[in-house]
């Protein structure tokens, strides 16, 4: 039987990114790429799923047409061959698919595009990721690269990446296999120079065994399905396999469609960078400069290209294959993900438009959190500021901003639910007292301020006094 032919839905690349600008501010060519690149892996696997539909319909003309051209037998009319069987979708090869029938030419053959996400922590490389996993509505994981060992080492071998993606998919095969796997942490794949008489377990042997993950093949993946209600019925009968509530399941993968995105800080690799521009000799085409930015009270240098059109440019984006491999990458694997886009460093200006503007900012977030147990947060623009500029300090991009709004709101988390509190603000002061409780260690200076529902005026008049 021909099933009815599955497409992803798949919105263009400007409405991708647009979506994208909903929930993640700045890193405009950072999404821009990523747009492009899930856009055409996904027309390229709907572009498959059409042709291969088209074959099996027209096989099952043919089929239809042979059988119909036979005499009919003497008895009840019909040919015997259908009494006896049944059209069976054939198996179609790469060069049949390849082959356009009606105008007599090949096809191309789309090879997939795997990505290399580059970026400091907490620049928004996951995050973009997961928003255009939710608009397509795929499977989607992330696994931790860290914690990738070979097969018969301790630690998590790189097929469990796929096993997590059949659960995300309920164990629906077809879907699995259109899904995303987010390879994070990659850069600490790197070739390490180890001891003579040491293997490197974590590094170089899980680059070799990602190949032909990454490039598309058949994987054996055994998965702990639950058992349905009516399976373990047949428990009682003693025809249970394994357990009541799990039993062992045997899926064969193929990760030809599976959309690989590997993403990693890739600390260094911007001075590899550098230096290959500042090797070129006098070359007028670009000049290094070098930026500091204060990141926990230490000055660290942060490698930029001043092109000859005057405009600098983050390092990280002029990364070519051959720096890669310099940093430890095997070339081979390299060979398998063409399309590299990088993240810039968020400056002080973007983590407080991360803190008020995306659909799920972090300020809404506690604002809504806050109002399920009637409580009105407010916090002062200046304050804001003040928050966003001390992430800045610690260097921890956004991801630190939620560490930071956690330890602000813990006491007043703690005392506002159940009470007579109302209103809550947070002024610019009380967060310079906060700041000075984290440097001495000392907790007692900050002091939000309290407000019952009968002084709701006093309320907004201190906002407005700082506002």
């Amino acid at each position: 039987k021909i099933t009815e032919i599955e497409l992803v839905k798949v919105p263009n690349p400007k409405e991708l990114k647009n979506y994208l600008d909903s929930y993640i501010i700045g890193q405009n060519h950072g999404k821009k790429v990523m747009s492009v690149g899930v856009y055409n892996h996904y027309m390229r696997i709907n572009d498959r799923a059409k042709r291969l539909h088209l074959l099996h319909l027209k096989e099952k003309e043919k089929f239809n047409s042979q059988h119909e051209l036979r005499p009919l037998e003497s008895r009840g009319g019909i040919p015997s061959e259908i009494q006896q069987s049944n059209f069976a979708v054939p198996q179609v090869s790469i060069n049949e698919l390849n082959y356009d029938q009606d105008l007599q030419e090949e096809i191309p053959e789309i090879e997939k595009s795997n990505i290399l996400m580059l970026g400091p922590s907490g620049s928004g490389k996951t995050l973009i990721a997961k928003t255009l996993s939710k608009i397509l509505d795929i499977p989607f994981v992330i696994t931790d690269c860290t914690s990738l060992t070979q097969a018969g080492y301790i630690g998590d071998d790189v097929e469990s990446s796929i096993e997590k993606l059949l659960i995300n998919s309920s164990y629906d095969l077809k879907k699995a296999e259109k899904g995303i796997i987010v390879l994070d942490e990659f850069d600490k794949l790197s070739r390490k120079e180890v001891s003579r008489g040491t293997k490197d377990v974590g590094g170089e042997g899980v680059q070799q065994a990602l190949l032909k993950l990454v490039e598309g093949s058949t994987v054996t993946v055994n998965v702990k399905k639950p058992v349905s209600d009516k399976d373990k019925s047949c428990s009682s009968l003693g025809k249970s396999p394994l357990s009541p509530d799990k039993a062992n399941e045997t899926y064969m993968v193929d990760t030809s469609n599976i959309l690989f995105i590997l993403m990693g800080a890739f600390v260094g690799l911007d001075k590899f960078v550098a230096k290959r521009f500042q090797n070129s000799g006098s070359d007028d085409n670009a000049s290094i400069i070098s930026e500091l930015y204060e990141n926990s009270g230490k000055e660290t240098q942060l490698q930029q290209v001043e092109l000859r059109n005057g405009k600098k440019v983050n390092a990280l984006e002029l990364v070519t294959p051959d720096d890669l491999v310099k940093y430890g990458i095997v070339p081979e694997l390299v060979g398998r993900i063409p399309i590299i886009t990088s993240l810039d460093p968020l400056t002080k200006k973007d983590l407080l438009r991360i803190l008020t503007e995306p659909k799920n900012s972090l300020l809404k977030q506690y604002e809504y959190k806050f109002k399920m147990f009637g409580v009105k947060l407010a916090i002062t623009s200046k304050a804001l500021e003040a928050i966003a500029e001390l992430a800045m300090k610690n260097g921890t991009g956004a991801r630190g901003l939620r560490g930071i709004m956690e330890k602000l709101l813990l006491d007043i988390n703690y005392e506002s639910p159940d009470s007579g509190i109302k209103y809550v603000l947070i002024n610019n002061q009380a967060i310079l007292d906060f700041i000075a409780d984290e440097n001495s260690g000392y907790r007692g200076s900050f002091s939000p301020e309290y407000y019952s529902r009968g002084q709701i005026y006093q309320f907004l008049d201190k906002i407005k006094g700082e506002d």
